[in-house]
């Protein structure tokens, strides 16, 4: 099965709000709630999950959990503020969130990510490991720590991050992931996924056990605001 995940802004309520209910009537199965969309995802205001949550009537709401912009190597008490940032999402009824750290080596961090992904499902939240995904030094180990871990998504281009290129250059490198995870958690493809290109990736993936999703933010959006337009033309695009 692949589902869509709209990806939208949430800075201010009211817009958070109209943007929610555009995914929601285009028929996308989860949304992710991003701030700072030009430091490339921060975390969202309280108030923007909880219009997100209002617009948004079926459960799929996801959060991002990211302190500030740059690496994502993060310190100690910048860990604290995602605990507490994961604590706010689960108050608010979101049903995921979406976080990541890394080593300055490259690796995943598990001294910090896996108590926070614990508590994450603690609180009844599914846990996405964002794009520093595309950042690791091993791609293969990583997803096998990942997994390890309990972490229910991956967030990924197949591209290394800070590299220019979309999902369908990413192509070789997400059907590796796919068939490593075999079904045990769920790849979630982004990079610049719209309703024109996302048959061409599909095309491209070779046969999966379990749930597939493709991510898009800029692809669901005119006039610099999420369509539901466009929403509806990804989900019927995925069925192509």
């Amino acid at each position: 099965m692949v589902k869509v995940e709209a990806c939208i802004r949430g800075d201010v309520a009211e817009e958070t709000g109209l943007f929610a209910k555009a995914a929601f009537q285009g028929g996308a199965d989860t949304i992710e709630l991003c701030g700072s969309m030009h430091l490339d995802g921060l975390t969202p205001p309280r108030e923007s999950i909880e219009a997100a949550r209002l617009a948004f009537q079926r459960p799929g709401l996801i959060v991002m959990v990211r302190p500030r912009g740059g690496d994502f190597c993060y310190s100690s008490y910048e860990v604290a503020e995602m605990r507490r940032e994961i604590e706010i999402a689960a108050e608010a009824k979101a049903d995921g969130v979406v976080l990541g750290g890394l080593t300055s080596g490259g690796e995943i961090d598990v001294p910090q990510i896996g108590p926070l992904i614990e508590l994450s499902h603690s609180l009844g939240l599914k846990t996405t490991f964002h794009r520093a995904f595309d950042a690791v030094r091993d791609v293969p180990e990583s997803l096998g720590i990942l997994i390890q871990l309990g972490i229910d998504r991956i967030l990924t281009s197949g591209v290394p991050w800070g590299e220019s290129g979309s999902a369908l250059d990413g192509v070789f490198v997400l059907n590796q992931l796919i068939q490593q995870c075999a079904g045990r958690t769920e790849i979630v493809i982004c990079g610049s996924v719209s309703p024109e290109n996302v048959p061409l990736v599909l095309k491209e993936l070779q046969p999966w056990k379990g749930d597939l999703s493709v991510h898009a933010h800029s692809g669901v959006m005119e006039n610099d605001k999420t369509s539901e337009r466009k929403v509806r033309l990804l989900v019927d695009a995925v069925l192509l």
